[in-house]
């Protein structure tokens, strides 16, 4: 008897961890900022490109259109592979032109001319529409929308639209690199070749977003929002493609109370036909069920993974996209570097203790303080970090991932208009006149 119990208590103990050691070991991480420069040392100008060589006048007071103001222009409106695209001005503050530019972060050169867009005060906005398209809106009173060829530079419509800005009715939304348009308590509608609705996903307009600071997020085709019911919590998970909606393999009757997305799929908590909660569940991107744990909270993190909370509230499960547990940790907020699971313990972001766990053997590693906002990318052992508070006199700092020393910094005036993005492995820094884009790669 006593043999018999005892090889029951070590099989217990041994299956999980078995399973365990097996998932980590098949677990490969999502894709992530990769720099394809190393960045051990400070880096250096690669190519420089001017906003003359976008295109842009060679008199006016042409720069790209970035701001210390809050509620102004956002400079960078989004890449596609290796395609960044830029809001630009020139012209007099008070009357400005506004430009769409166009750059291969590769090697500087530029897409297409320079294309100019509206003449006023208010700027316009750009989205990303699919892998091809940009789609830029005038401001209010009347609103005329451009839909520009990314490769090209074409304007292939110009004219009136019922799309908005803002929040409300048919307010435009960028999901991935799609944009929709949503209309509160009605739904999602899709968006045509001529800046007109198409398809139609009925709900409460409120769409459900991966964590900008995910790369994942550049990315993201599936998105949910909530029965436009009050009363029901159910979600309908749909494709901002073309909205065609993902039928998850649950039981009849059951729905999706919570749904957060990540690289590979999305995780859901159920609730029966009666609302009562059930347990959660892991799907492909098709809907098909992988996987489901009995945990009680999904979490929505940094970290590209499914993240649960056990309902002792005192510990993390963290998945794979496949529904396999590779770890269970303290709560706190959680990053994904590699293969290595940051946890911060301090639950603070201003003082953070980040807490590092290797995913492929559940070992810990190092507790580093350094802040994480803005994280811009890794060469694999370095971390580069942008600084975003404009009075800042820092551009961007680097920090050694295991041994959580700081490299390098950037300098920067304070209030200029540096800033510093990350698009196709490359990163790039508009200079403080924002007349200049370069990239920045290991010195020689």
């Amino acid at each position: 008897m006593v043999v018999v119990i005892s090889a029951v208590a070590v099989f217990t103990w041994w299956l999980p961890a078995h399973r365990l050691d097996a998932a980590r070991k098949s677990w490969q991480p999502p894709p992530q900022a990769m720099l394809s420069s190393s960045m051990r040392e400070e880096p250096v100008p690669g190519w420089r490109t001017t906003v003359g060589d976008l295109g842009l006048p060679a008199i006016g007071d042409s720069r790209i259109a970035v701001s210390n103001d809050p509620r102004g222009p956002r400079p960078f409106i989004g890449s596609i592979d290796n395609r960044a695209y830029f809001l630009a001005s020139s012209g007099a503050p008070d009357a400005p032109q506004w430009w769409l530019a166009g750059i291969d972060v590769q090697d500087g050169r530029r897409l297409f001319d320079a294309v100019p867009l509206s003449s006023a005060a208010r700027y316009p906005q750009c989205f990303l529409h699919g892998p091809n398209d940009i789609l830029c809106l005038d401001g209010l009173p009347s609103v005329t929308a451009r839909v520009i060829d990314g490769r090209s530079g074409a304007v292939t419509y110009v004219g009136p639209t019922d799309l908005r800005l803002g929040f409300g009715k048919l307010a435009v939304e960028q999901v991935g690199m799609y944009a929709v348009a949503t209309t509160q308590d009605q739904g999602v509608f899709g968006i045509g070749p001529r800046a007109e609705t198409t398809w139609f996903v009925p709900g409460d307009g409120l769409l459900e977003m991966e964590p900008v600071e995910r790369p994942a997020a550049r990315s993201q085709t599936l998105t949910a929002q909530r029965d436009a019911d009050p009363r029901k919590f159910s979600h309908t998970v749909f494709s901002v493609a073309d909205g065609h909606v993902i039928e998850p393999d649950i039981e009849e009757g059951a729905s999706l109370v919570e749904t957060a997305f990540y690289s590979g799929g999305f995780a859901s908590k159920t609730s029966d036909a009666d609302g009562v909660p059930g347990d959660i569940f892991f799907f492909d991107e098709s809907g098909r069920r992988v996987g489901k744990s009995s945990e009680t909270i999904i979490r929505e993190e940094p970290a590209d993974l499914p993240v649960t909370t056990t309902g002792s509230d005192e510990l993390n499960a963290v998945y794979s996209a496949q529904g396999k547990k590779l770890i269970e940790v303290p709560t706190g907020v959680t990053q994904l570097v590699g293969t290595t699971l940051m946890v911060n313990l301090a639950k603070s972001q201003t003082f953070p203790q980040w807490q590092q766990y290797d995913l492929k053997d559940g070992g810990k590693g190092s507790v580093c303080d350094y802040q994480t906002q803005n994280f811009l990318g890794t060469d694999g052992s370095t971390l580069v970090f942008g600084v975003t508070n404009p009075d800042a006199e820092i551009l961007a700092t680097a920090y050694d991932l295991h041994s959580c020393q700081r490299l390098w910094s950037i300098p920067k005036l304070a209030g200029s208009m540096d800033r510093m993005w990350q698009v196709g492995g490359q990163l790039l820094q508009l200079a403080a006149n924002a007349t200049e884009l370069s990239s920045l790669v290991a010195p020689s």
